[in-house]
């Protein structure tokens, strides 16, 4: 279910932003969307914190003991490419809001025809993004991670490390789940394969295969599974193959 978060300090501001939310909402053949209002950065952070998922953040700039700027860093912490769109009367933030990858920048007031055109454009780039992600809770809160920043993951006493390429790792809650039905997005995107009871690689980071090893790019060491090493090979050699089409 789409979900928007909508943050303004200016009560008739965020009634009015609100109302246009709600009629673009009307408009949309989408399925049901869900807009959450907030009159402070706190607020919403705090919604964030306790495991509340977003797809869109409208964002206003000018609020007191926290600019949107700075909630926009914040909200980097649970969300690694948080889709926000900047709501505010200065120009003077332009290349703050961008330096965050920010989706777009609106004047105040927000222009509906404007507003309407850049929520469509947010939900179709919405919609790729969450094909890409893949859902970690860990230390009470659920975060989004991109799955091309996923080297591999691995279970350890029904806890799960996420390795990323930038060499930091992961860690989720207890898994009372299957390893198999947690890693199960990850492997239906085509690019993670299971090669162990206990670890799923990303075929992108693949480097040397042995009949025991996957050795990937960033220098771990991935054990293939003797059951598992036809079936691995056979996966390991159709995507190398797929990459070279994919260049010519």
């Amino acid at each position: 279910m789409p979900a928007i978060a909508l943050c303004d300090d200016e009560p008739k501001e965020l009634e009015r932003t609100t109302e246009l939310l709600r009629e673009w909402m009307l408009k949309q053949e989408r399925g049901e969307i869900t807009l959450s209002s907030f009159s402070s950065p706190d607020a919403l952070l705090d919604e964030v914190s306790g495991g509340a998922q977003f797809d869109i953040f409208l964002l206003d700039i000018l609020m007191p003991r926290m600019n949107g700027i700075s909630l926009g860093e914040q909200l980097q912490h649970f969300y690694p490419e948080p889709l926000i769109i900047y709501l505010t009367s200065s120009e003077d933030f332009y290349p703050d809001a961008f330096r965050l990858y920010a989706f777009q920048y609106i004047r105040k007031p927000a222009e509906k025809q404007q507003l309407f055109s850049i929520l469509d454009r947010a939900f179709i780039r919405c919609g790729k993004q969450k094909k890409r992600m893949f859902s970690l809770k860990s230390s009470g809160s659920m975060m989004q991670i991109p799955m091309h920043t996923i080297v591999y993951v691995e279970l350890l006493a029904h806890v799960c490390y996420v390795h990323l390429s930038d060499g930091s790792t992961l860690q989720s809650q207890y898994l009372r789940t299957k390893f198999n039905d947690f890693i199960l997005p990850l492997l239906q995107s085509g690019s993670f394969i299971k090669t162990h009871r206990s670890f799923a690689v990303n075929l992108n980071y693949a480097g040397r295969l042995t009949s025991k090893n996957l050795i990937t790019t960033t220098g771990a060491n991935i054990p293939v599974a003797r059951t598992l090493s036809d079936d691995v090979q056979r996966q390991y050699m159709a995507f190398a193959l797929q990459d070279e089409r994919s260049t010519l």
